[in-house]
């Protein structure tokens, strides 16, 4: 079984591709995104959440991990992105990574339109 740092660096290598079918792998059904106040349970729901994010953070787009703490079953980052038509000026993720799997995934963030 894959250790809580493994499944984080294929969830970043997917992220980076912006390959929505190599991310879901790190999830599994009962999996869970909760992102600004929106819910994500499932599959399929995940698979939306990233298509939307990857729709304004395209792989050409500016993208800075500022902070990342591994820590049992769990991974905290701090980061930023911006691309041409938004800018994230503050982005947190928590992650709880059990089996192998992310089982809940939180997205806290500013973001702005550029005008």
């Amino acid at each position: 079984m894959a250790s809580t740092q493994e499944v984080f660096d294929h969830h970043v290598q997917g992220f980076v591709a912006r390959d929505v079918s190599m991310i879901l792998e790190d999830f599994e059904e009962t999996s869970i995104v909760i992102a600004n106040g929106e819910t994500f349970k499932g599959l399929a729901a995940v698979q939306d959440f990233f298509t939307r994010l990857f729709g304004e953070l395209p792989k050409d787009c500016s993208f800075e991990l500022t902070e990342c703490i591994v820590l049992d079953k769990s991974v905290y980052i701090v980061w930023n992105a911006e691309s041409e038509t938004v800018v994230y000026d503050f982005a947190t993720d928590t992650f709880v990574i059990e089996e192998g799997k992310i089982v809940l995934q939180t997205v806290g963030f500013v973001k702005r339109e550029k005008a």
